[in-house]
């Protein structure tokens, strides 16, 4: 039998671990940051959400946080612009065709949207931040009032180009339902303690959309 060097084979290397698809994708990892952002200030408000919590969170280096954003004013702007975009969103149901079914369509796409997770939380934000600098309180002002605005004209075209109502009229309307809606959510969702929508918040969202339902068809022009 031969005495010969013995021979060691090589190990197998394996299959290489794919990347997370937000690690992946650009797109999504900035994505992730700024959900991540948006948690940590909507916990610690916008004083006490540090870059170092904020990388150490995330489980990167603080310097790579400069990849996504400049500076701390330049996130908040960032986590402005981005969430209030998904609020205005376009919805994927179908749109009403009947006047007088627009406020329970506003009202089912408003709670949907108090429903996702960073929704309340930029409300938090949005509050804690919208003081702090001129420019924030402008960006919101342009957001929720002047995009909104023209968000619910567009909503309301076809109606007034049937004739059935007054513009003015269906924008105010529509806001009137956002607003009460919202702000029963908002007590619910990001002022209250946390818990359930109970059947006390549903009954006062379907008597929003019955007054306001009720004032479509007195406000109907035919």
């Amino acid at each position: 039998m031969s005495r010969g060097i013995p021979v060691t084979c090589p190990p197998v290397a394996g299959p290489r671990p794919r990347p997370s698809p937000s690690r992946a994708d650009p797109a999504l990892r900035r994505r992730e940051v700024l959900e991540a952002a948006l948690a940590l200030m909507a916990e610690h408000g916008p004083a006490g959400a540090s870059l170092r919590k904020l990388a150490a969170r995330l489980g990167m280096q603080q310097p790579s946080l400069y990849h996504y954003f400049t500076s701390k004013d330049d996130l908040i702007e960032q986590l402005i612009a981005t969430f209030a975009g998904d609020m205005l969103v376009p919805d994927p149901r179908p749109l009403p065709t009947q006047l007088e079914d627009v406020p329970a369509w506003i009202r089912d796409t408003v709670i949907a949207l108090y429903q996702r997770p960073t929704h309340p939380q930029f409300v938090r934000v949005m509050f804690s931040v919208a003081r702090l600098k001129p420019r924030y309180g402008k960006l919101l002002r342009e957001i929720f009032v002047e995009r909104v605005e023209l968000a619910m004209r567009m909503f309301a075209k076809p109606f007034v180009d049937r004739g059935e109502i007054d513009e003015t009229v269906a924008v105010f309307t529509a806001r009137m339902t956002i607003n009460a809606i919202g702000l029963k959510l908002m007590e619910e969702m990001v002022l209250f303690d946390e818990r359930p929508l109970g059947p006390d918040v549903i009954a006062y969202a379907d008597y929003v959309v019955d007054a306001m339902r009720e004032h479509l068809v007195r406000s109907r022009l035919r």
